[in-house]
């Protein structure tokens, strides 16, 4: 049997993605398949493809969902609350913040800026306690001559304190006591979407910066092959080629918006 390197890599990446979230985005995502392989298996009597169609809509939904938990406080904290009913919301009274600090490092990879935080929060039994925990956000991915090191911190400051300042203003850290432990799990911000609070947003805009020279040089390269590919009557080499156009779109626009937003600072 042969196998499709790209394909081991792709799944390796995915398993890894989800592993660093959460395995219940497993469950999600084969529940969801299997249903709707199901449903079109009793329906529409496509049995022949269902393999393949389970784990290409496995693939699909579950790294949605794990690309929503890692970017989405608010998601984690809701989800959570729902697959863990018997878990109890603390009242936080008070986050009190100390000094921020900016860790730099050569090309801005892993760079950061972070504060420590101390949380005052109530228990069932209405006694005062206080963790202590860092916020912290990481800097745009750029190389000199193109981005400026003086300009990325800047932003990256702004973006701390504002993150920050919200985030102790409002009291948006959700705290969870188990029913019969001493444990308890935070959720940090009740943002929609947040980026930059993970190391996930520097290792995706380095992939998109690779993936946006790569796929530029492809095409430039074999730019008779892509129109050819195009104009094909075979449906897969034509889907394949407008796959790839969409991919390298998606990364122009991502990278477009970034450097816009580095603009500004």
């Amino acid at each position: 049997m042969k196998y499709n390197p790209f394909k081991l890599i792709l799944w390796g990446l995915f398993l890894v993605f989800v592993l660093l979230n959460s395995l219940r985005l497993f469950i999600y995502g084969f529940v969801i398949s299997f249903m709707i392989v199901i449903i079109d298996r009793a329906f529409f009597g496509t049995r022949k493809r269902s393999d393949t169609q389970f784990l290409n809509l496995f693939f699909t939904f579950t790294s949605i969902f794990a690309l929503f938990y890692t970017f989405s406080p608010f998601l984690r904290s809701l989800e959570f609350n729902i697959s863990h009913p018997k878990w109890q919301l603390l009242e936080v009274v008070s986050i009190e913040k100390s000094k921020s600090t900016l860790v730099s490092t050569p090309f801005n990879f892993l760079e950061k800026a972070y504060t420590p935080v101390t949380i005052k929060y109530v228990d069932e039994a209405q006694v005062t306690h206080q963790i202590h925990q860092e916020i912290k956000h990481y800097a745009i991915l750029g190389f000199d001559p193109l981005f400026k090191k003086e300009t990325i911190e800047k932003e990256l400051q702004f973006i701390h304190n504002r993150s920050l300042n919200k985030l102790i203003d409002k009291k948006a850290v959700n705290l969870y006591q188990h029913p019969s432990k001493e444990r308890i799990k935070m959720f940090k911000g009740n943002d929609g979407f947040a980026l930059r609070h993970s190391i996930g947003f520097q290792i995706a805009l380095l992939l998109t910066y690779i993936l946006s020279i790569g796929l530029t040089i492809y095409c430039v390269v074999c730019y008779k092959k892509m129109y050819i590919s195009l104009q094909s009557n075979q449906t897969k080499e034509q889907k394949t080629a407008y796959i790839i156009l969409f991919i390298l779109m998606c990364t122009y626009l991502a990278v477009g918006i970034t450097v816009l937003h580095y603009l500004k600072f």
